[in-house]
C-alpha cells in the first residue's frame, strides 16, 4: 500500500488504516508506506519494484494513481520487466476521484477494499509523456494549455487550504480569461491536424476528470488507442461558450473541436509561449510534448 496522508485536503491520514484493517482480516498479506512529500511516492514504488514487488495498491486521489503509474513505468523503461507484471489496486482516498470512474471502483471505501479482496483484474493501456525534462505516465486524462492551467490554479488553491470538488470548476471561468493562446504545432500518427493559436487540448485514456466531467466521445482504455479534443484559440467569450459544454458532456462532438484517434501525438510550440501539460491533476511540465501508447497494459483491479 502506497498511502498519500496529504490527499483529499489531508483528511486520508488516520483513515486509511481502515481499510488496511478490512483487507488484513481477510488474509491479504498487505505492508504499507506512507509518502512525506510530493513525489516522494516515485521513490517509495520504485524501492519495491526493486525488491520484486508486483502488487501496489494506491491509496490516494488521481495524482496518487499518476505517481505510482510513472515510476512502474520509468522502471519497466530501465529494465527487461513487463508493465503486463504489474496489478494496480486504489483506495480512493481522493478529491476527484476521476480515475476510478472509469474501471467502475466504488467511491466507498470499504465496497473499494472488497473489490481488492475479490481480486477481479482487467487491462489498460500504458501512456507514456515525453517532456524535455522526462517521462512520465497519464494514468487516466491529459491536458495542454487552458486544462493544464485550470490544474495548475486549482492546485494553488489547494496548497492555500481551500477544500471542495468544486474548485475545478469554480477556476475554470478565470482560467479561460487570463489564458494566452500560444501557436502551436499538432501531429497525430505523423500527420498534422491542427497549427494555430491554441485553448486547450484533452488528451484522454480513461474518462472523466475534474470530479467527473467530460470532454471526450470515447469510455475505453484498453482498444489500444488514445483520443485527443483540440480546441482553438476562439475569442474568450466563445471559449467560455464551448467549455460549459463540459458540464453535459458532448464538448468534443462541438462544432470548432478538432478531435482525433491516434496512438502517438506531438505538440510542439511555435512560438514564446510555453504551454503547461497536466496528467492526472499533476503539473509535470511544458510543451514540446510526445504522448504515446507503449504497447503494453497493467493489470488494475475492477468489481
Amino acid at each position: 500500500m502506497i498511502v498519500n496522508p496529504a490527499s483529499a485536503s489531508a483528511t486520508t491520514e488516520g483513515r486509511w488504516v481502515e481499510s488496511e484493517k478490512i483487507l488484513s482480516d481477510a488474509g491479504l498479506d498487505v505492508c504499507h508506506v506512507c509518502t512525506e512529500r510530493p513525489a516522494h511516492a516515485i521513490e517509495l514504488v520504485g524501492e519495491y519494484a526493486a525488491k520484486g514487488y508486483r502488487r501496489f495498491i494506491a491509496v490516494g486521489g488521481d495524482g496518487t494513481i499518476h505517481e505510482v503509474m510513472t515510476v512502474l513505468l520509468r522502471y519497466c523503461d530501465a529494465s527487461s520487466v513487463s508493465m503486463g507484471e504489474f496489478t494496480l489496486a486504489v483506495l480512493p482516498y481522493g478529491t476527484g476521484n476521476d480515475w476510478i470512474k472509469t474501471s467502475g471502483i466504488p467511491a466507498d471505501l470499504s465496497e473499494a477494499a472488497k473489490c481488492i479482496i475479490k481480486g477481479n483484474t482487467a487491462r489498460q493501456d500504458v501512456v507514456r509523456m515525453t517532456f524535455d525534462n522526462g517521462t512520465f505516465c497519464m494514468a487516466n486524462i491529459g491536458g495542454v494549455g487552458l486544462d493544464a492551467d485550470i490544474c495548475y490554479n486549482t492546485n494553488t488553491l489547494k496548497q492555500r487550504g481551500r477544500k471542495g470538488d468544486l474548485l475545478y470548476k469554480l477556476v475554470a471561468p478565470y482560467s479561460i480569461f487570463s489564458k494566452k493562446r500560444g501557436p502551436v504545432e499538432i501531429e497525430c500518427d505523423g500527420e498534422q491536424v491542427f497549427k494555430g493559436k491554441l485553448y486547450s487540448v484533452v488528451i484522454v485514456n480513461g474518462t472523466y476528470r475534474g470530479g467527473g466531467l467530460r470532454q471526450n466521445a470515447e469510455d475505453t482504455w484498453d482498444d489500444g488507442q488514445l483520443e485527443v479534443s483540440i480546441m482553438p484559440g476562439f475569442n474568450r467569450i466563445k471559449g467560455l461558450s464551448k467549455m460549459m459544454h463540459v458540464f453535459s458532456g458532448d464538448f468534443a462532438t462541438l462544432k470548432g473541436i478538432i478531435s482525433r484517434r491516434f496512438r502517438t501525438m506531438t505538440i510542439k510550440p511555435l512560438g514564446e509561449v510555453r504551454d503547461r501539460v497536466e496528467s492526472d491533476g499533476e503539473i509535470p511540465g511544458t510543451i514540446p510534448l510526445t504522448v504515446e501508447l507503449t504497447g503494453e497494459q497493467i493489470n488494475i483491479i475492477v468489481p
